[in-house]
């Protein structure tokens, strides 16, 4: 994997590594975080599949409501793991499965299209669904069959696809919900990803010390911030407010972009509280923690004061400036976190999961 290292001014606030046990922060995260939050998304899931079958067996204006709540709920519960970038979450490419996105050229639009125009019964049981392209099996192939441009609940709604339609659906809810399980078992495992990351060193090892582990979690977290300023906002952005693009902003279609946005946000902060890093920073660096979650905190009630759905409220308000704010805070914390806070703790930085070979 191709790094980018810290840049020279970067490089110059770097600290020595710590006399300390890395291994308590990683514990911390793992037990206070991951662990409860991939319940909760495991959880929230495994009501997708009833409230499918709910609105297609009786589309009245109730189970509409009760399935964007539930699809709300999910959306929300996923983009708080979305950014854990690493073991259970990428293996089997499951991140992708759950979502495919960015979709900036509408794959998943036109791959949906194949399935309806074939028919393709493969694309009806979850087993099968499970095998086939990432950008068919997932909450955003799910979002383009249930909803329309607007916002509104369509699944279940008489039309000519309505059968094909609300079979695919329960597909993809059952199969969202069986990644969503996967990933929590293999983090609640005694010999899952949580005790490779504690169990370092030795032969076939992932990790040869503590310090390592660490600072692959470090990565995951710098990561998410690029992945919240890159690909979820400043795509929506574009290059002006003339061509800026709403829709470009994840689970817009459903109405869920603040709701994404906003967990994917208080889901970063949150991981990083759990660690409880005051009481191995040094002393003269432990201010960097408050100014992190001041800045946090100030992106946080931007976000809350956007007016969903932003693909309509988006031209009539001030939108787009509160979001070009929260891009500042965005660029302020991948410092922060990627670059200050990990050099306080003697961690390399100044890389993310996102770059190519």
């Amino acid at each position: 994997m191709k790094r980018i290292f810290l840049s020279a001014a970067a490089a110059l606030i770097a600290w020595p590594a710590l006399a300390t046990d890395y291994t308590q922060p990683i514990q911390d995260m793992i037990a206070g975080y991951i662990q409860p939050e991939t319940t909760k998304f495991a959880a929230a899931t495994a009501e997708l599949p009833s409230s499918v079958k709910s609105v297609c067996a009786a589309p009245s204006t109730e189970n509409a409501a009760e399935f964007k709540t539930v699809f709300s709920d999910v959306v929300k519960e996923f983009a708080r793991v979305h950014f854990l970038r690493i073991g259970p979450m990428v293996d089997e490419d499951r991140i992708s499965r759950l979502a495919f996105q960015p979709d900036p050229r509408g794959i998943g639009q036109r791959q949906i299209r194949k399935l309806y125009s074939a028919k393709d019964a493969t694309a009806l049981s979850a087993d099968s669904l499970a095998e086939k392209s990432v950008a068919v099996q997932g909450l955003t192939a799910l979002q383009l069959i249930a909803f329309d441009k607007n916002g509104n609940v369509v699944l279940g709604a008489e039309s000519e696809s309505r059968d094909f339609t609300c079979a695919y659906a329960a597909a993809i809810s059952e199969n969202v919900a069986a990644i969503a399980l996967a990933v929590r078992d293999a983090w609640a495992s005694a010999d899952g990803y949580s005790q490779t990351l504690l169990a370092t060193g030795g032969a076939g090892a992932r990790y040869q010390n503590e310090q390592e582990a660490l600072e692959d979690m470090f990565q995951t977290l710098s990561t998410g911030l690029i992945v919240v300023r890159d690909q979820n906002i400043a795509p929506a952005l574009g290059s002006s407010k003339d061509k800026a693009r709403p829709n470009r902003i994840p689970f817009s279609r459903s109405g869920n972009g603040v709701v994404f946005l906003a967990a994917e946000m208080s889901g970063i902060l949150d991981a990083v509280k759990s660690m409880n890093l005051e009481p191995i920073m040094p002393e003269e660096h432990v201010w960097l923690i408050g100014s992190m979650t001041f800045e946090f905190e100030n992106a946080q009630k931007t976000l809350n004061n956007l007016q969903p759905p932003l693909r309509q409220t988006f031209e009539t308000g001030d939108a787009y400036s509160q979001l070009s704010l929260v891009v500042i805070s965005l660029n302020s914390l991948q410092r922060l976190v990627g670059e200050r806070i990990a050099g306080a703790l003697g961690l390399a930085g100044g890389f993310n999961a996102l770059d190519g070979d």
